[in-house]
C-alpha cells in the first residue's frame, strides 16, 4: 500500500537531527523556521507498506511466505510469537537532499546543514507515523505489536535491506536500493514491525518479558534480568 503522508514540523523535530542545541538555539531559531518552511515545500513524503504472514521461525532466520526470509542472531528471538510483519519504507523525497547540495555548493553551509535536518526529521516523522498506523491498525484486528526492526543495526544487519527491497514496490515512492545497501533518495527510512496474537516482545514497555528472559544480551532489553529459583530443584 502506498500512502502520501502529511508532516507538520516542528523546531524540535528539527533539533533532534541536528543534536544538543546549548547556546546556538536562539541564534539559529530563524534558520530552523526557515528550513522547516522549505522542506515542506520542497518534501514530497510518502510510504509504501506490505504484509507478509511467516512460514517458519528457526535458528537466525525468519521465513516468511512467497520464498523471502530475513537473517539475524536475534531476530528469532524478537519475533518469537509473532505471525507476520508489515514491512515499509518512508521517504521525504529527494528535493531536499538536491537543495542541500545547491546551498553546499553556493557558499552557504548553514543553511544546507539545516536544511539537511529538516528533510531527516521528515523521514523520520513520515516512518514514526507509518508505524504508529500499522500498530493501530493490527492491534484494531486483535494483534499483538512489536518494536519497529530497522536494518543496520546489531540485531539485524544492512543485508535486510536487501528483503525489504525484494517485498515492497519502493520504486513506486522514488526509493532505490543502491549496490552500497544504502537508499537512494538518502532521506529515506525502511522497517519492519512484527505482529502476533502470542508476540513476546512487544512495542509496549509496560508489557515487557525482559525481566524473565535470559537473552540478557538482547538489544531490545527494557529491564535487568531477575532469575527466578524454582525451590523445588533444590530439595
Amino acid at each position: 500500500m502506498v500512502k502520501r503522508v502529511e508532516i507538520d514540523l516542528v523546531p524540535d523535530d528539527v533539533w533532534r537531527c541536528l543534536g544538543p542545541a546549548g547556546g546556538a538555539r536562539d541564534q539559529l531559531a530563524d534558520d530552523i523556521e526557515w528550513a522547516i518552511a522549505e522542506a515542506a515545500t520542497l518534501a514530497e513524503p510518502a510510504a509504501v507498506t506490505r504484509a507478509l504472514s511467516i512460514k517458519a521461525i528457526g535458528r537466525g532466520v525468519v521465513e516468511f511466505d512467497g520464498g523471502l526470509s530475513v537473517s539475524g542472531r536475534m531476530l528469532p528471538h524478537l519475533m518469537e510469537g509473532a505471525e507476520g510483519a508489515v514491512f515499509l519504507v518512508a521517504t521525504a523525497g529527494d528535493a531536499v537532499g538536491s537543495r542541500v547540495s545547491e546551498l553546499f555548493a553556493g557558499d552557504r553551509p548553514v543553511e544546507a546543514i539545516v536544511l539537511d535536518a529538516a528533510g531527516s526529521a521528515i523521514a523520520m516523522n513520515v516512518q514514526s507515523k507509518a508505524v504508529t498506523e500499522i500498530a493501530d491498525e493490527r492491534k484494531g484486528a486483535g494483534f499483538l505489536v512489536g518494536p519497529c526492526l530497522v536494518p543496520g543495526n546489531e540485531y539485524w544487519d544492512l543485508e535486510g535491506q536487501r528483503t525489504i527491497f525484494d517485498v515492497l514496490p519502493a520504486g513506486e515512492i522514488g526509493v532505490r536500493l543502491l549496490d552500497s545497501l544504502q537508499m537512494d533518495p538518502q532521506k529515506s527510512q525502511s522497517a519492519m514491525v512484527p505482529f502476533g496474537a502470542k508476540l513476546q516482545i512487544l512495542d509496549d514497555p509496560t508489557s515487557s518479558p525482559c525481566s524473565r528472559c535470559k537473552a540478557t544480551r538482547c538489544p531490545m532489553r527494557l529491564e535487568p534480568y531477575e532469575a527466578v529459583w524454582n525451590t523445588d530443584d533444590l530439595s
